[in-house]
């Protein structure tokens, strides 16, 4: 689950660790998409640019698949083999399975998210995401009890689906 103990690490390490090691593009050079800007008009979108959008879409998806089956399921679903989470405190969970197991341990809660931003490596086989999440008691009109913004690094696996690699975030003011 996206709560406040998954998103503590801080988005800020993985910026400086992907600006420093080079890996970052400019977001001028059209491999970027962001989710709430119309698109200007363009001869042709790039392939890093097509690249960005699908996968803000898988991003989108994932955030759906959490408010249909619950975050323990969605994460399953949609982490890499190697998947891992950084909790604030204590080892980085890795794996499918553990992730599960320690999201379904925690305490019942909706996990929802809004990815806003999506960007594709130069080769096309990673990318990350970041957006804003919120976890809400269960029931309708759930009293929201934690927020906060998160990224997600993705790959792209050999079948041309993405899946997070590294999730981790921060938590925003009370809600």
């Amino acid at each position: 689950m996206r709560s406040a103990s998954l998103r503590a690490a801080g988005c800020g390490a993985a910026a400086a660790l992907l600006a420093g090691c080079g890996l970052w593009p400019s977001v001028d050079s059209g491999t970027a998409t962001p989710a709430t800007a119309a698109a200007p008009a363009r001869k042709a979108e790039s392939a890093l640019g097509q690249a960005a959008r699908q996968l803000l879409e898988a991003d989108q998806a994932f955030a759906a698949r959490s408010l249909e089956v619950g975050a323990p399921q969605a994460f399953h679903e949609f982490l890499d083999e190697q998947g891992m989470q950084l909790p604030p405190s204590g080892d980085p969970v890795i794996g499918r399975d553990p992730v599960r197991q320690r999201l379904a341990a925690g305490e019942p809660m909706i996990l929802s998210w809004e990815p806003r931003y999506a960007e594709v490596f130069a080769q096309g086989r990673w990318g990350w995401t970041w957006g804003e999440w919120q976890a809400h008691e269960p029931g309708a009109g759930g009293k929201r009890v934690a927020q906060g913004k998160y990224v997600n690094l993705w790959k792209k696996q050999s079948d041309g689906a993405w899946k997070v690699r590294l999730d981790m975030g921060n938590t925003g003011r009370e809600p």
